[in-house]
């Protein structure tokens, strides 16, 4: 059996006892984490982190940027993660998780599973809405304004005139749409941090593009041969296997969010095939943390 090592790459902004059960959860000797802290987290100390784990190397990115929901920030935090962790090793797989996630089953399941599949990239494709579509053929005039009202109303103005004279950019890209959220491999990985320049000249003024850049790169790219699940569901909220991750969108607290997880769905979680889930929230539900904590922490 291989024995090569995965890098956990982390986007982290608050909620962070609930970010340690998770670090927890993933110290194990085939794992090395990084973790990107949102630089508007005030009340983050990296000093406090220093001894945490007893088997992976605990990497916090020195760099902090500040992330915007909706923003090219989201892009430019992911690839740094990249960049760090391919700089300072090789690994099988580099999966991204959210600070909000948490494992629901043991690593040597996972590990196990990687093994079998390697070589294999884990993302979950969904085909276009309609308004989807306007997140990258016109112009954003304040990229990281989305998640705020009154940018977010005059992007929306500034897209319409756009669409009214017949104005476009982007015309030479072919773009996916997808989960933000992957299990690639070190060749794809290397590939992404290659492109960074090419990335950031295509969606520097788009909006949304997290659901978008890596979809659309594996898909210009040999990698595309690799997918674990090839083909792009019709609705987010369809749960199958494609990037190994448990989201549900059937309850979420509105279209942008799913579903955050409470004790009363334990049976639910441990009835799913997936290797994690998300999300979970501390200031919500703790108790559902506590328990997944308990039965997956190495004795």
């Amino acid at each position: 059996m291989d024995s090569g090592k995965h890098a956990y790459l982390i986007l982290a902004h608050k909620n962070f006892a609930q970010l340690r059960r998770l670090v927890d959860l993933l110290d194990h000797p085939r794992n090395d984490i990084f973790i990107h802290v949102d630089a508007k987290a005030k009340d983050f100390n990296p000093e406090e982190w220093i001894g945490v784990t007893r088997h992976s190397r605990l990497t916090f990115l020195p760099d902090r940027i500040s992330v915007n929901w909706g923003g090219v920030s989201i892009m430019r935090a992911e690839i740094a993660l990249l960049k760090e962790a391919t700089s300072s090793g090789t690994y099988d797989y580099y999966h991204l998780l959210s600070g909000m996630d948490l494992p629901i089953k043991p690593q040597e399941e996972m590990h196990r599973f990687f093994d079998a599949n390697q070589g294999k990239e884990f993302l979950n494709l969904w085909e276009f809405k309609k308004s989807t579509l306007s997140r990258f053929r016109y112009y954003t005039i304040f990229p990281e304004g989305e998640g705020r009202f009154r940018t977010r109303i005059v992007n929306h103005i500034f897209k319409g005139i756009q669409m009214a004279v017949g104005f476009r950019i982007n015309r030479d890209v072919d773009f996916r749409f997808g989960s933000q959220w992957f299990s690639i491999t070190d060749g794809f990985a290397r590939y992404v941090v290659d492109k960074e320049e090419w990335l950031e000249k295509v969606f520097r003024h788009t909006s949304t593009c997290d659901e978008i850049f890596l979809p659309t790169l594996i898909a210009a790219s040999p990698f595309k041969n690799n997918l674990y699940h090839p083909d792009p569901v019709k609705n987010q909220k369809e749960v199958n296997m494609s990037n190994l991750r448990f989201i549900d969108w059937t309850r979420g607290e509105s279209i942008r969010h799913p579903w955050t997880f409470r004790a009363d769905d334990m049976d639910l979680l441990e009835s799913v095939p997936h290797f994690w889930a998300r999300k979970f929230d501390e200031s919500v539900d703790a108790e559902i943390i506590e328990k997944i904590y308990n039965r997956l922490l190495p004795r």
